[in-house]
């Protein structure tokens, strides 16, 4: 596998997605609702990169679900359609999903600054569920799958002082780069 931590990733925010529509609401649906959204256009986007990661296909830092899942092979895209018409017959008809595609197309930005006054779509929250679970299924049928295991070997005081050593150069250049980023941003 060219990236497994990418599979991997893919299958986390998938399974956040799950774990947050399977929850049940208290009183207030909303609560969930745009976590909900965020989340599963996010797996989308994730499962179709480590689909096209796999098949050499470029995506050139696109984040858009219709334009990078257009991307991938037409035999690719043919199973995850058949596989959303498995769990939602209404998206058998091509116009119809294709309409749906386009609406959620950019969802994962639109959803999650909704609360700037930007537009964000009404898309059918049934067609996300359908096309995440696809898409997964397409991912894993085609061999693209990862599992890390937590390790039963007890790691030595060197091993352990290596770790930390990373973990704290690895925040130093984050606070540095962040800095930097935040006094770029200032400058404006």
């Amino acid at each position: 596998m060219k990236n497994p931590s990418l599979a991997y990733l893919a299958k986390s925010f998938y399974n956040a997605y799950i774990a947050l529509d399977q929850l049940e609401p208290d009183q207030d649906e909303l609560l969930l609702y745009i976590p909900k959204l965020v989340n599963g256009a996010f797996s989308a986007e994730l499962i179709i990169k480590a689909i096209l990661v796999e098949q050499d296909i470029p995506y050139n830092n696109e984040h858009n679900l219709k334009i990078l899942f257009e991307k991938l092979p037409m035999d690719f895209q043919n199973r995850v359609w058949y596989f959303l018409a498995q769990k939602a017959p209404e998206y058998a008809d091509t116009e119809k999903r294709e309409n749906e595609l386009l609406l959620m197309s950019d969802a994962f930005v639109q959803w999650r600054y909704c609360y700037e006054g930007k537009f964000a779509p009404a898309f059918d929250i049934r067609f996300l569920s359908a096309f995440t679970n696809a898409l997964i299924i397409v991912m894993f049928e085609l061999g693209y799958n990862v599992f890390f295991t937590k390790s039963e070997m007890a790691l030595s005081p060197e091993e352990c002082a290596e770790i930390d050593k990373k973990i704290e150069n690895n925040r130093r250049e984050c606070m540095k780069n962040n800095e930097a980023n935040i006094k770029k941003k200032s400058r404006r």
